[in-house]
């Protein structure tokens, strides 16, 4: 195997350097963007309910605070330019509504939103589908200049998967999914955010190549969990009712997610699509080159 390929994306042409406030900067996706964002010159302000210096090698203002605290909202978009919302909160309309609501108050120039490759009307069905979509229709409509995010599975929700030494998938998901480096990903959304050309778009994110989810979850267990020898897939009713038994919401909302992805496919885009943010070039060897 070769040398892992480089993340493309290491300069922006003619940046536009605005204080941006990260909403929900303690979560998975937070720390490329936020590394990104930073190196194309923007003033950063990080906003969660947990977020602390620790998590972080670089200093950045911290705002520790509940984005449902209309006080803790209007503080942290206070003096912000640019908002990029990442936050994973069970009603992501209303939490959306809520920083719409709080942007167009404050003179907010610019919003930015990660939604789901496979939010669109069709899926609607399903309540978290339908809240991401909803949330992506407040941007659009809201007046203020917006990019929407629709990001696939990424490289770096493997870990979830991994739990006490065992390695364990809500279901079967027969559907491959062109897995993406979290890193690549952050470069796409400082790109778009420094270019006002890309601005009022929405953006497909997806990898070099399709991968179907126990076939990679098995490879990241040989490479980081070598004593982990088996993927179980639990079945979803096993799932639902272990939830029911323990009044877990986290098993239930995991069960009723899975149970989404079994039915829905990644959506067809076209090469041309996803390659208006530059094209991401890591695959799963690369990534692992990348994280040893």
């Amino acid at each position: 195997m070769g040398p892992p390929v480089r993340i493309i994306f290491d300069s922006y042409l003619n940046p536009i350097p605005m204080k941006t406030l990260i909403i929900g900067a303690s979560g998975l996706l937070a720390r490329p963007v936020i590394l990104q964002l930073e190196k194309a010159g923007m003033e950063l302000r990080l906003f969660s309910r947990h977020v602390n210096p620790s998590m972080f090698v670089n200093e950045y203002e911290i705002l520790q605070g509940d984005l449902f605290n209309p006080g803790d909202l209007e503080k942290a978009v206070e003096g912000c330019e640019a908002i990029h919302i990442t936050a994973a909160v069970e009603d992501e309309f209303r939490s959306t509504e809520l920083i719409v609501k709080t942007a167009l108050q404050k003179g907010v120039r610019l919003l930015s939103y990660v939604s789901g490759a496979t939010v669109c009307e069709e899926n609607r069905w399903f309540g978290f589908t339908d809240n991401k979509f909803r949330a992506e229709q407040l941007l659009v409509n809201s007046g203020i200049p917006y990019l929407v995010f629709r990001p696939t599975w990424f490289f770096e929700s493997l870990q979830l998967m991994v739990r006490n030494g065992k390695a364990m998938i809500p279901g079967h998901l027969p559907h491959p999914y062109h897995f993406l480096a979290a890193d690549e990903f952050g470069s796409m959304v400082a790109r778009a955010f420094t270019d006002p050309e890309k601005h009022n778009s929405l953006y497909y994110a997806f990898g070099p190549k399709g991968y179907l989810m126990k076939e990679l979850l098995e490879k990241y267990c040989r490479e980081f969990h070598p004593d982990i020898k088996k993927v179980s897939e639990i079945p979803i009713p096993v799932m639902k009712l272990i939830a029911f038994l323990t009044r877990n919401k986290q098993t239930r909302g995991a069960a009723e997610l899975f149970s989404y992805f079994q039915k829905v496919k990644e959506p067809e885009i076209s090469p041309e699509a996803l390659s208006r943010l530059g094209t991401p070039e890591v695959d799963f060897e690369n990534w692992v080159e990348m994280n040893r």
